[in-house]
């Protein structure tokens, strides 16, 4: 089979991803572009006759890039496109917006690159009384117009003999531009390298002059005639740019004309009715909280019922499994504490993760699908034009719930660099379902019946030092108004099970393998540690550990914030957080179960791998029945307390340690606020520079101490003044 290299290119909201999903289905491998940390996707299928690498392009309207500010996004799908990497084209079009999105489709088209038009959301488009005549198109563009509907699979096949059946597109001369436009154009191709296609360099020379920025470099040494010939232009017209997209809109508007009734069509009646609702002034926020809130129940609920499953499964499995062969092949007992406590750990740290993790991410994707997250960027576009951000900005602020790296890297999507950067400034402060994970744990031993609002006034504070952060940049180093915010509105639809599946399974893949390897790394560390004394010799009392003598010396630096002398565990739980926040809850509930109890000895003849097993697809099934109940609903976080990962001997220890509410709230203030985490900084470095990293770790270090100390000194101050 012959080996093809396509790239899939259309406008966002087109169904491009969901089109990349139904053809390569889990054969993904997600990297970055060269250079820049923009995500790269690329999956494998095949067809009849070929072997087809499929990379999946960044959404964009147009090929044209006239400024620097505009996003990494389509930089990176204009880079590609010029480059010659891919044998052939897929164009996604949008039928039920068949004039904007045929736009970037006469660009490529002109471009002389082998392309075929997969006009997809035909479902749609007939809701909306939209007819095409997909005969009369394909003559026209003189191009193969493949229907599809990409979320019901209809049209796959089809496009798969497309692409077999692929030849170069029928030279059909589409736009007709102006006289002195043509004439310059061909002046700028004469100096160009003459290996290129005449016209790949005439569609270079008309980009020049429409201002595209990137051309130029493709250009070589016809860029330095690019100034005599737009002065000649400015004796015969205004503004080239303007006459080259105005030659491509006429020819759209026939193009439209003759195959399709798009300009009589009706748009959807739902979608109308529906954003009436969801974009109202007065309603719009209530309902976005409201969206949330189904997000964070999602999470602790269903999340937390799936936990018994991973969480006594990988213990069965990875500790007293491994434990049970140590033992009967006569390991040394460093090895089977290193492979059970410290490899068996860290992976029984990651996996009780997943579910809660799994449920955010299927939620985020729903959201994006449906049509909604557009809608949620519009609701806060008030809050946040007052930060200097457009609205879009908020989009992947919300994504910082699920994890806050992708939240990171989203800021790509913002085209002015300003905007960015103050983006991913704020984005370490939204709290992720790690940090929700200790949260949970603290509320449940702790704040009892207030458990729901101490969690939920963390998140409003991580929210608030976001907005705070953004208002201290806007009016010191990073002033500067909002670019104008314009988005488009996609048509509300149910998502697609399959796509979801395979976007949640991607998010939640990189997020396992991304964080488990800090998290075993980390267990393995405290688990020697945690054994062995500072001369080397295995330890029976933990307070006797190299890790406890190291910890007292750093311990009495948190004794501002609550953390008292003795409770050295809160302080290495907050040096392992740093790498990963994952990482605290298994650190506490190891450091404090081994504080209340000493490990008894294990017995071989006393281990049955089954019985566990069944122990825990038992307590997930009863989690599950109860999920739903209505005091489940009302509090989710008391609900929860069940599935919590940390013993109830280690949470009577941790009481026992922090000695009060305040304390313990204290803490969670400074674990919401203090650095980031390692893969979170990695991303602020790619993204910005090593300078910004730094300034984020100092500037979260400097308000998480100073704001964790306030609280826990404010109410002795207000005490002693009562007093006197």
């Amino acid at each position: 089979m012959k080996k093809l290299t396509i790239g899939l290119i259309g406008n966002p909201n087109s169904g491009k991803t969901t089109l990349f999903n139904q053809l390569t289905g889990a054969r993904q491998r997600v990297g970055n572009w060269a250079g820049v940390t923009v995500e790269r996707k690329e999956g494998q299928f095949a067809t009849t006759d070929h072997q087809v690498t499929l990379v999946d392009l960044p959404g964009t309207y147009s090929l044209t890039t006239i400024s620097s500010q505009t996003s990494l996004d389509e930089q990176i799908a204009c880079h590609y496109i010029l480059s010659g990497d891919a044998d052939l084209l897929i164009n996604v079009v949008d039928a039920s917006n068949l004039e904007r999105n045929l736009y970037l489709t006469l660009q490529l088209l002109e471009l002389g690159i082998p392309c075929i038009v997969a006009l997809n959301m035909l479902d749609i488009a007939e809701k909306q009384q939209v007819r095409i005549d997909v005969d009369a198109l394909s003559m026209r563009l003189g191009c193969p117009v493949v229907p599809l509907v990409s979320t019901r699979g209809r049209g796959i096949e089809a496009l798969k003999l497309a692409i077999d059946r692929h030849n170069v597109n029928d030279n059909v001369e589409l736009v007709h531009y102006a006289q002195p436009l043509l004439r310059e154009a061909d002046f700028l191709a004469d100096a160009m390298a003459q290996e290129m296609p005449l016209q790949q360099r005439r569609w270079l020379g008309l980009q020049m002059l429409e201002g595209d920025i990137y051309s130029q470099a493709y250009a070589g040494e016809a860029a330095q005639n690019l100034d005599t010939s737009l002065a000649r232009l400015k004796d015969e017209m205004d503004d080239p740019a303007l006459h080259i997209a105005d030659a491509r809109y006429q020819c759209i508007a026939a193009i439209c004309d003759v195959v399709s009734n798009t300009l009589t069509a009706e748009p959807s009646r739902f979608t109308t009715a529906v954003d009436k609702i969801i974009l109202n002034r007065f309603l719009g926020l209530p309902i976005f909280l409201f969206v949330m809130y189904l997000m964070f129940l999602l999470a602790i609920n269903i999340g937390g019922a799936l936990q018994p499953l991973f969480d006594a499964g990988s213990v069965a499995i990875f500790i007293h499994g491994i434990q049970w062969i140590g033992y009967t092949l006569h390991f040394p007992d460093w090895l089977t504490i290193f492979l059970a406590q410290g490899l068996g750990g860290g992976i029984n740290t990651v996996l009780p993760l997943v579910p809660q993790i799994g449920m955010m991410y299927l939620f985020l994707s729903f959201l994006e699908d449906s049509g909604y997250m557009a809608r949620a960027a519009f609701v806060m576009d008030r809050l946040m034009q007052a930060l200097g951000l457009p609205g879009k900005s908020f989009v992947p602020l919300i994504v910082g719930f699920g994890c806050n790296v992708p939240s990171v890297m989203g800021a790509r999507t913002l085209d002015a660099p300003r905007e960015r950067l103050m983006t991913i400034m704020m984005a370490p402060f939204m709290s992720c379902g790690a940090r929700l994970a200790i949260f949970a744990v603290f509320a449940a031993a702790f704040f009892g019946q207030n458990g729901a609002l101490a969690v939920f006034s963390l998140y409003v504070l991580g929210i608030v030092m976001a907005v705070l952060t953004g208002l201290m940049l806007k009016h010191t180093i990073m002033r500067g108004e909002a670019s104008p915010f314009v988005m488009e509105l996609p048509v509300y639809h149910v998502p697609h099970i399959k796509s979801l599946i395979i976007q949640t399974w991607q998010r939640l893949k990189g997020f396992v393998l991304r964080a488990g390897k800090v998290i075993i790394i980390v267990s393995i560390f405290l688990s020697a540690f945690n054994s062995f004394s500072l001369s080397g010799k295995i330890v029976d009392n933990i307070n006797d550990s190299a890790l406890a003598s190291v910890s007292r010396v750093i311990t009495p630096v948190f004794k501002p914030i609550g953390v008292h002398e003795d409770n050295w565990q809160a302080t290495v739980g907050l040096f392992t957080g740093a790498m990963a926040k994952e990482v605290v809850v298994g650190t506490l509930n190891t450091l404090y179960t081994a504080e209340n109890i000493q490990d008894e000895a294990f017995n071989p003849a006393d281990f049955h791998l089954g019985d566990e097993l069944l122990g825990a697809v038992d307590d997930t099934w009863q989690s599950l029945k109860d999920t739903f109940s209505l005091s489940v609903l009302a509090n989710p976080i008391e609900a929860s307390k069940g599935d919590g990962e940390m013993a109830t001997g280690a949470m009577g220890v941790m009481d026992q340690k922090f000695g009060s509410a305040a304390a313990a709230y204290s803490y969670l203030i400074f674990v919401l606020l203090y650095v980031p985490c390692i893969s979170v900084m990695g991303a602020i470095s790619r993204e910005s520079s090593r300078g910004w990293m730094s300034f984020s770790i100092l500037w979260g270090l400097n308000i998480a101490y100073s704001l964790a100390t306030l609280f826990i000194r404010l109410p002795a101050s207000v005490s002693t003044r009562h007093t006197a």
